[in-house]
């Protein structure tokens, strides 16, 4: 599957256009294509290399809404084209936190368009 372009930060600013392949969503995941997406201090700090939990490259972007354009195995409640405002936050559901509900505070804490593409 081919996105027609995507920014990509290679390391820290400027970025750049980049035409990507995709693979199928894997098991409990679903494919969203981004219809639009907010920028906020914290992609400000990604861009300036000042956000350490940051890997480059990376696609930022963490608050998005879109369609829905393909769902992988064991998804349920949503189904392709749908659409979709997406929570970014990547919670591990392991750590003493998560366990107790407190998922905001998660030790292994990550993000969509922040820690992973």
């Amino acid at each position: 599957m081919k996105i027609k372009a995507a920014v990509v930060f290679e390391k820290a600013a400027p970025f750049q256009m980049t035409e990507l392949d995709l693979d199928a969503p894997k098991e409990g995941e679903v494919l969203v294509k981004v219809g639009a997406c907010g920028i906020c201090g914290t992609d400000l700090h990604i861009a300036d290399g000042e956000f350490p939990p940051t890997p480059y490259p990376i696609i930022p972007g963490h608050e998005f809404a879109g369609n829905v354009v393909a769902v992988g195995s064991g998804v349920t409640g949503v189904a392709e084209g749908d659409r979709v405002a997406v929570d970014p936050s990547l919670f591990c559901g392991h750590c003493h936190f998560c366990r107790v509900g407190k998922g905001n505070l998660c030790q292994n804490w990550g993000a969509i368009g922040d820690t992973v593409n």
